[in-house]
């Protein structure tokens, strides 16, 4: 068990390792909200290339299903 601080410079140093713990925890913070933000960009963009890919899906389907019909009459 730690003993509690006694003097000032105890709790100084107790304040000082606590504020350093939370200067740590805010930097980190600010790196995942950093990689947080790329995810989504990147996100973003994969589902607007898969939006087009459908499209381009849906019209190579189409113009099969009219070459089929132009075969087929």
């Amino acid at each position: 068990m730690t003993k509690k601080p006694k003097t000032i410079q105890d709790w100084e140093k107790v304040c000082n390792n606590l504020n350093n713990a939370l200067d740590s925890c805010i930097e980190d913070e600010a790196k995942f909200r950093a990689v947080i933000d790329n995810l989504e960009e990147q996100i973003g963009k994969l589902e607007e290339q898969l939006t087009m890919s459908v499209g381009v899906i849906k019209y190579l389907e189409l113009q099969i299903a009219r070459s089929n019909s132009v075969r087929g009459n």
